[in-house]
């Protein structure tokens, strides 16, 4: 049992650490609970709201007794579970810990006459909150903080690894997620795009595992296609043995880029022919632009010598991107591509379209025109090219049913940016929808993001950087960082080139995690790697810090109610209005997929902890019960770093 009544104090049982994923149901009954809040003073049981999930978000235990107040204090019937969702979060811990938003408790009355009404009414004898102040059309309500304490620390010492997690799925039944991020191209450079999507799908992952989904991750490389087939006309000009042995990557890029310097020249030619009303058939069947077609040809007809060079080139690939994604702390469960697709699906997908009339041969082009099928502006889709090659949206389709029949997913979700996507997606799940497979549409999923990137500004376009680049120029700024930051040795001991390059990527990561999706991708690498607040050095370092202050504690488990005193001023008390709120952040990012959201959070609890820790030199002097708050802040720490996949520099 992990709470229990003993000589008149509330007891944690210690449990073992696990991985991310969650490994156990709760610990905590709802009976143990109670048997907590009995003795505070509170009635039981714990008053019931259908939307309440005291198991898992503590902030609701608090919600739910609010509410039942409420009940009690309006006149007329409310509406079923109004007072309920009548009560927010403010966020910040000084405008209290919960808000009655007054218009949304009982609309169509006058927000003054509400809240003189439940301010006249309100209990004084309340142990759980403060009496409540009011602030505009807002109620708000503060926790005791005597309540709040001997609430939170055995909470979170109970939960441990799962706080913030929802466990109540356990590990039956559970929702499988497929998501498909990351994308790079094998032929090309990498984008900021692909940075973006590569840690924004990461990030949507541990989340969706945090909350008992049993996720797979795919990297659906561009690895078909025209690109592949410039490549291949670039590799029969330029390529050498000799150094692509040396540096297969590198050597690729270079070939890429002279190969494609000269289409540039021939696909700049082609546009001006078509902006005067001409037909640049002629133009585009000689030179590079007929060339690249003919290669990829080869590839889709099986020519051995095309597809030896094409497997050549995925398999470096792969092989070096495995590498580079693990100094990310990134994995991937299958690296996928346009060139798994299954050409039988492709031709079961064209069949269906072309039986139900959905699709239309124009001049030996198949494709779709939307908007007669729809009425909304999609615009014309190409489904197969006149050469008799499959188009890029023929083989999504193909793949997101073949993915569906081997996982069987309840959802699929693709990180990809908005720029040259803004109707992609809703193509392919409205010609799903067409093709009578409604809910297999429904169950996809576009998370779209800014893709516009600084990345090429600062290390130059067109000169063959890739994902290795990036970090190595993370690792240079590091270390001039930490030279320019002798104080903040305490990371790295002595030559912990593991930690310094931990920290190196958390600059990348929290700089990523901590841009809303639509906003432009910033690129400020001495920004990202400085020990300013928010970022990903300050918060490794603040962690740090509070690990070296908890490693020279002797821990205890067992508080009394005199121990309990030592936390209850007003910076401890705020510390753990912060703690209480880690259930519900998460929370708000798995609904939104915002990263942000828990980004913002840990700054603004480890600028709390500097609060409390602002004279402490070491922990010799912390009393018992402020070493299990530092112990419990320490846990959400690492909680919200491992959901964002950040790496812990500090064991």
């Amino acid at each position: 049992m992990a709470a229990n009544r003993t000589d008149g104090n509330f007891q944690v049982q210690a449990l073992p650490d696990s991985p991310l994923q969650p490994q156990r149901t709760t610990t905590l009954s709802i009976t143990e609970l109670e048997l907590l809040l009995r003795r505070l003073g509170l009635k039981v049981p714990i008053p019931y709201f259908e939307a309440a999930d005291v198991l898992n978000k503590p902030l609701d235990i608090g919600r739910c007794y609010l509410a039942d107040i409420l009940n009690s204090l309006i006149d007329g019937n409310l509406k079923k579970g109004g007072a309920y969702s009548s009560i927010l979060t403010p966020g910040d811990v000084f405008n209290g810990d919960l808000a009655v938003v007054l218009p949304k408790l009982k609309p169509g009355s006058k927000p003054n006459e509400v809240v003189d009404s439940l301010i006249t009414k309100f209990p004084l004898d309340v142990p759980l909150f403060n009496f409540p102040f009011a602030d505009g059309i807002q109620l708000r309500v503060m926790f005791n903080s005597q309540a709040l304490s001997r609430i939170v620390l055995p909470y979170i010492q109970d939960r441990k690894e799962t706080y913030g997690c929802d466990v109540s799925p356990g590990l039956v039944d559970r929702k499988k997620l497929v998501i498909d991020f990351s994308s790079p191209d094998i032929a090309r450079e990498f984008q900021g795009k692909h940075l973006r999507s590569t840690i924004i799908g990461s990030f949507i992952s541990k989340l969706y595992e945090s909350m008992g989904w049993d996720v797979s991750k795919i990297n659906y490389l561009g690895d078909w296609g025209m690109p592949v087939g410039l490549l291949g006309v670039g590799w029969e000009r330029y390529g050498s043995e000799e150094q692509f042995e040396a540096d297969p990557i590198t050597h690729l890029l270079e070939v890429y880029n002279k190969i494609n310097k000269e289409f540039i020249s021939e696909l700049k030619e082609s546009k001006r022919i078509r902006d005067r009303g001409g037909d640049p058939a002629e133009l585009e069947g000689q030179g590079v632009f007929a060339e690249r077609k003919k290669f990829f040809k080869r590839l889709e007809d099986g020519e051995e010598k095309a597809n030896r060079f094409w497997r050549r080139v995925r398999e470096v690939n792969i092989a070096n991107y495995t590498k580079l994604y693990a100094s990310l702390n990134i994995s991937f469960d299958e690296y996928s591509g346009e060139s798994q697709v299954s050409p039988a699906i492709m031709t079961e997908v064209e069949e269906i379209l072309k039986s139900k009339g959905i699709c239309d041969n124009v001049e030996g082009t198949w494709l779709i025109d939307l908007k007669k099928h729809t009425g909304r502006p999609l615009g014309t889709a190409i489904i197969r090219n006149r050469t008799g090659t499959s188009s890029y949206l023929l083989r999504e389709l193909a793949a997101a049913i073949q993915r569906y029949r081997k996982y069987n997913f309840d959802k699929m979700i693709y990180v990809v940016a908005a720029d040259l996507h803004t109707i992609h997606f809703p193509r392919v799940f409205k010609i799903l929808e067409l093709a009578g497979m409604a809910d297999l549409a429904s169950k996809l999923q576009w998370v779209d993001f800014n893709g516009g990137s600084q990345i090429s500004e600062q290390l130059g376009e067109g000169k063959g950087y890739m994902l290795g680049d990036i970090l190595e120029q993370y690792q240079a700024a590091m270390v001039n960082s930490l030279e320019e930051n002798p104080d903040k040795s305490i990371l790295l001991g002595d030559t912990d080139r593991e930690a310094l390059a931990a920290i190196g990527t958390t600059a990348l990561l929290a700089q990523e995690l901590s841009t809303r999706r639509a906003n432009k991708h910033v690129f400020d690498i001495n920004q990202m790697t400085s020990f300013v607040e928010g970022t990903g050095p300050d918060l490794q370092y603040r962690y740090a810090k509070l690990c070296s202050i908890l490693n020279l504690c002797h821990a205890t488990l067992y508080l009394s109610d005199k121990d309990y005193a030592s936390i209850e001023d007003e910076d401890h008390s705020n510390l753990l209005r912060y703690l209480i709120q880690y259930p519900d952040i998460t929370h708000t990012a798995f609904k939104t997929l915002e990263s942000g959201v828990i980004m913002s959070y840990l700054s603004s609890v480890t600028s709390q902890l500097s609060e409390c820790l602002s004279e402490i030199e070491d922990g010799t002097s912390l009393t018992p019960a402020q070493i299990m708050l530092y112990e419990v802040t320490r846990r959400v720490l690492e909680n919200g770093m491992k959901v964002l996949g950040i790496k812990l520099a500090t064991k």
